[in-house]
């Protein structure tokens, strides 16, 4: 056996501690959430810009915004998903004429 002089027991013991506390405060950050798109505002008026007059309910769900009943001009009602980075249209369902 040898000899671990007792400075570097004490430096070992701190950096140890120091690991375990920065650990679970990065462990639930995820990245993906930092480039989203978290404005009502701004998916409004991507869907004002795509000819959608009104809409029922409007939610995020994970990667994605979920609008429903969204109606346009001409009374046709869609169900529609957007990316929620970027708003690019993902899913387009014809609910009812």
């Amino acid at each position: 056996m040898f000899r671990i002089p007792h400075k570097a027991r004490y430096g070992l013991a701190i950096a140890g501690i120091t690991v375990a506390f920065a650990l679970p405060a990065s462990a639930g950050h995820d990245a993906r959430y930092d480039a989203r798109n978290d404005d009502p505002a701004a998916v409004a008026a991507k869907l004002n810009q795509m000819g959608f007059v009104a809409w029922r309910r409007l939610r995020p769900d994970h990667s994605v915004w979920k609008v429903d009943d969204a109606r346009r001009a001409d009374g046709k009602v869609y169900d529609i998903k957007l990316e929620a980075e970027t708003l690019d249209l993902v899913k387009l369902e014809l609910e009812r004429d």
